[in-house]
């Protein structure tokens, strides 16, 4: 079971989509059909102009294995100008560069498909830092502007420790920090 920890987290945008005239917007909603599993994940998406970044916060210490969720869903699939964008950013998880020049689409074999990068971590001060980070790279104006920005579906976090007993059995560690409605 994994439950969702929507009090414990905490997140933080910077920039502003100066050149598009809907300036304000930092979620995004898919307008096709997904056929994925749990496509209600991906039917919303938090962006940002430049950096994104999200805290978890009151996390005992520890490893952990944090995954997270992509779909791109704001570029379509077909040969039409809307299929034309290309999204680049980085992730750091802790303060730590792991994956440089992440292209949704690219490392999800096509647009409105699933990826999940997982990445080993560790927890020293209970706080779990994910920064998504857009490095100046991709299209800036494809399909229209401002559509270039870091996007993400959902976090999820699970603890590498075993967790406590609980009433004599063990209790599941395993986190979602953000949903669909992200």
């Amino acid at each position: 079971m994994i439950q969702l920890l929507q009090d414990h987290l905490g997140f933080s945008s910077s920039g502003d989509f100066m050149d598009n005239e809907c300036s304000g917007y930092y979620t995004v909603s898919n307008k096709s059909r997904l056929s994925m599993t749990n496509a209600e994940l991906y039917m919303n998406a938090r962006v940002s102009p430049t950096s994104l970044t999200y805290y978890g916060f009151c996390l005992r210490n520890g490893n952990y294995t944090v995954s997270l969720h992509f779909a791109e869903i704001m570029f379509t699939g077909d040969q039409t100008f809307k299929s034309l964008g290309k999204r680049v950013f980085d992730i750091y998880i802790q303060g730590e560069l792991v994956k440089k020049d992440f292209n949704i689409a690219e490392e999800a074999g096509g647009v409105c498909k699933v990826v999940t990068k997982s990445f080993p971590t560790i927890v020293t001060d209970t706080t779990l830092e994910i920064h998504l980070y857009w490095a100046g790279k991709g299209t800036t104006s494809l399909p229209y502007r401002s559509v270039y920005d870091p996007l993400i579906s959902a976090i999820s976090a699970k603890s590498d420790s075993m967790p406590p007993l609980e009433n004599g059995s063990r209790v599941r560690a395993g986190i979602v920090f953000g949903k669909s409605y992200f």
